[in-house]
């Protein structure tokens, strides 16, 4: 298994006064983070952003109304941020769709406000948009941490595939993932009803728009989702985000997913995922996932 290290003065200071300047040389990075009480891990996500050393970042945060120290958090990076908010919303997914209404980028991007982007991320992401104009997605591996910052996994993307994505699940991240901005436009919104699941309908809908041929996998970690006790999604899906999923099925018309067609298919795609394993990081590492699969 890959191991990877953080420089952890990268999320517990400003370090970098790139922050200040704006270079309109490069393409402009709009970032939005969603928020609600998570002041143990906001200014470790806002951090990851502010100290990219890449001088064209705009970063906009909603917050739905923290009550935990998360706003003082946020004012005290406020002259860094181009737009930010507190009030009550619908959910994540309504905070997201507020965020986006004000970016004016040309490469989008959201980071939840306990996840992180590694160093030189953007950077990279632009760099790698602008040689390949046809590609739209960018996408990365990424690291799955705990609440101190320490590694817990190293996840390998698989290059994108919209029938494995539907009937299997994600092969990728959205925090280690940017976008174009012209695709956004073409992106109905955020469907404030999911509440789990918000992430999966973005990559979802990109595909379908967008198709295949628009995706790119880089080989390196763009960022880093954090897990821990009280956190909303965990390795078992609960009940609720099954329910999203089959809303979704039903509304992107491939409602046979949960048909008896629908479950030949994920045995296929799951022995896709099996070959992706052993691709990407070797028979080894598809021996850890069945043992985390068989544990869990």
């Amino acid at each position: 298994m890959q191991d990877y290290f953080f420089d952890k003065n990268f999320y517990s200071k400003l370090n970098n006064n790139n922050v200040f300047k704006e270079d309109k040389n490069l393409q402009k990075i709009s970032i939005v983070m969603p928020s609600l009480n998570k002041a143990e891990f906001i200014e470790r996500s806002i951090l990851s952003i502010l100290n990219q050393n890449y001088p064209n970042i705009e970063l906009i945060i909603i917050d739905g109304g923290s009550t935990d120290g998360t706003l003082e958090i946020i004012r005290k990076y406020e002259k860094f941020i181009t737009y930010w908010t507190s009030e009550k919303d619908q959910g994540q997914s309504d905070a997201l769709n507020k965020g986006f209404k004000k970016c004016t980028g040309t490469i989008f991007g959201f980071l939840n406000s306990d996840d992180l982007y590694l160093p030189g991320a953007f950077e990279y992401a632009s760099s790698v948009l602008c040689k390949n104009p046809n590609k739209k997605i960018i996408f990365g591996d990424y690291l799955c941490i705990d609440k101190d910052d320490s590694t817990i996994d190293y996840m390998h993307a698989f290059d994108f595939n919209l029938n494995h994505f539907k009937y299997e699940g994600f092969h990728l991240n959205a925090q280690s993932m940017f976008w174009k901005s012209d695709v956004h436009k073409r992106f109905s919104g955020f469907n404030i009803n999911l509440y789990y699941t918000m992430d999966y309908q973005l990559i979802l809908e990109f595909g379908i728009n967008e198709g295949e041929h628009s995706f790119i996998r880089v080989p390196k970690v763009l960022g880093a989702f954090r897990m821990y006790d009280g956190q909303k999604t965990k390795l078992k899906i609960p009940t609720n985000a099954i329910n999203e999923h089959k809303l979704m099925a039903k509304i992107y018309e491939y409602k046979d997913k949960y048909t008896l067609i629908g479950k030949l298919k994920r045995i296929y795609f799951r022995v896709r995922r099996s070959w992706w394993y052993i691709k990407r990081g070797g028979i080894f590492n598809l021996f850890y996932r069945l043992k985390l699969f068989l544990w869990h």
